[in-house]
């Protein structure tokens, strides 16, 4: 049984990386607690980059506090080698779940971790000084074999976002256009978590160059959340990791239903070919012969002259000095009477009637009329007649042939 720092009982190997390997060990002086202690590997010890990455993981998670973040415990350097003590976490990366599974995950399984791992990354974005992990990938995202949350692990490549460094750094077909060239911000973080959802949706490699044979495998209300999350452009991509994760929300609250994309440019391209031509001057044609064809109707009909309304009969009055006086009373109060309305009698239309076809006349009654009298009359060409001849005689080196025909 192995004892490192005269401390630390190393119980099994959990994994072994490129760069070091993780071993599951008790903590002999802290109640044999559960810890995970972290090594450099042998042939990585002398290299200067493995070692100077090696204690930037541990000053980043040394100055992190994160129930999702494993904690550091401890530190030391034994024999050569680089050690990190860090809380144990008990479960299975994303990967390992997509290999075992054979198949892509869940739309809402895969949703609702990411919105744990945004909740991460907004912790770390927001930090004093902020904190870019930079390397955001499924292997590196583990789910708790207990409360199953969402564990963020392997902090070697994360920086401050405040430091400079041209360094390009991270895992090809994960990292952002303008990490690759050293320049990361925190957008560059966002752009790894649309890679990695990409391939937990598809179960295969993000090709982040040619994604169109992929979009059509995920989910229609993920894809508009993992198209803008992986704009080649930063400026165009989520602005935060809770604006991200507020899209999220959106898709969980919706159910299948599509997340509403934002309005983009239309880039449809109008030809003008002689085939739409024709069908615009058809359409054109059937308008103009469907007006011609009301305008005939409504003259046939005839226009419509309204009905005289009948005046009421004039009454006689007397004049008013051979009117007697009499008591004036008032008339009794009458329910007023609707007069039959009498119907105008409808008045057919008139008929149309063809003009009549014009009279034909003979050159013979035209020529009196004129005062022509020697007006060459028509006389029909006689029909030719066959041309018989009695014979016919052809001289042919001085020899006479002859035939009839």
């Amino acid at each position: 049984m192995l004892l490192l720092h005269g401390r630390y009982e190393i119980v099994e190997i959990i994994k072994s990386g490129g760069m070091g390997a993780v071993y599951e060990a008790k903590d002999t002086k802290l109640a044999d607690s559960p810890c995970a202690v972290k090594e450099i590997l042998e042939d990585k010890q002398n290299v200067l980059y493995f070692q100077t990455r090696f204690e930037q993981e541990m000053k980043a998670l040394a100055e992190l506090d994160h129930p999702a973040i494993p904690r550091v415990r401890d530190f030391f350097r034994l024999r050569g080698k680089h050690y990190l003590v860090m809380d144990l976490v008990r479960g299975q990366s994303l990967f390992d779940e997509l290999v075992e599974k054979g198949a892509p995950l869940a739309p809402e399984q895969v949703a609702s971790d990411m919105l744990e791992l945004l909740a991460v990354l907004d912790y770390l974005h927001s930090h004093s000084p902020p904190m870019i992990h930079r390397d955001i990938k499924p292997s590196n995202i583990l789910r708790d074999r207990r409360s199953g949350q969402i564990r963020l692990v392997d902090f070697g490549l994360a920086r401050s976002a405040c430091g400079a460094t041209q360094t390009a750094v991270g895992t090809l077909g994960y990292c952002a256009p303008e990490q690759s060239v050293g320049r990361a911000d925190a957008r560059s973080d966002l752009y790894s978590v649309g890679a990695t959802m990409m391939q937990l949706l598809t179960g295969q490699d993000p090709d982040l160059l040619k994604p169109d044979a992929q979009w059509k495998s995920i989910a229609p209300g993920l894809r508009p959340i993992v198209q803008r999350a992986t704009r080649l452009k930063a400026q165009e991509r989520y602005a935060s990791a809770r604006e991200m994760a507020e899209a999220l929300k959106l898709y969980l609250r919706q159910g299948t239903r599509a997340v509403e994309a934002e309005p983009q440019e239309s880039h449809v391209i109008y030809v003008d070919s002689p085939k739409s031509r024709w069908q615009g001057y058809a359409t054109a044609a059937a308008i103009v012969v469907a007006l011609g064809l009301g305008t005939l109707l409504g003259r046939a009909e005839g226009p419509t002259t309204p009905s005289p309304t009948p005046s009421p009969p004039a009454q006689a009055v007397a004049p008013q000095h051979l009117v007697p006086s009499a008591p004036v009373e008032e008339p009794a109060p009458s329910m007023p009477t609707t007069a039959p309305v009498q119907m105008a009698e409808e008045i057919p239309p008139e008929p149309v009637v063809a003009p009549p076809p014009p009279k034909r006349v003979a050159p013979a009654e035209i020529r009196p009329s004129l005062g022509v009298s020697n007006y060459p009359t028509y006389q029909p060409h006689p029909t030719p007649q066959p041309i018989v001849e009695e014979e016919r005689v052809r001289v042919r080196r001085g020899r006479f042939r002859r035939w009839f025909p």
